[in-house]
């Protein structure tokens, strides 16, 4: 008898924190605030929801759906804070918090941003949203942080072909090798990994014999990266044939 009562007790505790029932609209709102500034997130999310679900049409609906998607982001359920934070922005273009939104987007996709040997769809949407906030919120505060969202993201899908081509490279599958190599000079002129994958490439162009493509992609390493190990691994290169 004693252990159904314990059992029954443990169950009680454990129920999932809501609003109180009899709660105002405003009152929903300030209950979830409340734990989400406190770090509560779980009960955060089902408070705001709750709020939304009861309310959609609230003054705070928008602060709710925004303060929801984070909630989200924050206990790592990063792509349904994507798909919150899109809807605000998308349906809500005019509210304060749109441009927010939008970069909550971008901040989103980010989070689940893989390492370079697995897809990098995420990266691609990082640029693709972060972009859609530089497009639609040119006069926002955050335009700065995207673009540096922007900017990593294209280094790190840089790094992501170069990966793929020196696959092909140190397999002699040189002419699937040069289309990556030269896909990276044409979409990422500014990524760090440039002198390294024009290195590539000249070597690549040298063995399988277009003499001609070779010695321009040597050229611009030399002329553009002259500091850089990879153009003294060329100029050493030449000193040793010549």
């Amino acid at each position: 008898m004693w252990g159904a009562w314990l059992a029954l007790a443990v169950v009680w505790g454990c129920a999932p924190a809501m609003p109180p029932e009899n709660a105002t609209p405003r009152g929903r709102f300030d209950w979830s605030l409340e734990r989400f500034e406190a770090g509560k997130y779980h009960d955060a999310i089902r408070g705001f929801r709750d709020h939304l679900l009861r309310e959609p049409l609230h003054p705070t609906a928008d602060s709710s759906r925004y303060l929801l998607a984070q909630s989200y982001l924050e206990t790592d359920q990063e792509l349904l804070a994507a798909n919150e934070f899109r809807q605000l922005a998308t349906s809500r273009p005019n509210s304060p918090l749109a441009d927010d939104a939008q970069f909550g987007v971008c901040r989103a996709h980010w989070a689940v941003s893989p390492d370079l040997p697995r897809d990098q769809e995420f990266t691609e949407k990082t640029i693709e949203e972060c972009t859609r906030l530089l497009e639609y919120f040119p006069r926002s505060p955050l335009v700065g942080q995207a673009r540096d969202l922007v900017a990593q993201a294209r280094q790190k899908m840089a790094a992501k072909e170069l990966r793929v081509g020196k696959y092909y490279y140190d397999r002699g599958f040189l002419e699937s090798a040069i289309i990556y190599f030269e896909n990276i000079l044409q979409t990422y002129p500014e990524a760090e990994v440039v002198p390294e994958t024009l290195l590539v490439l000249y070597d690549s162009y040298e063995q399988v014999g277009f003499r001609a493509e070779a010695g321009f992609v040597r050229d611009r390493l030399l002329e553009l990266y002259p500091d850089s190990p990879q153009a003294q691994e060329i100029q050493q290169l030449q000193e040793d044939e010549g």
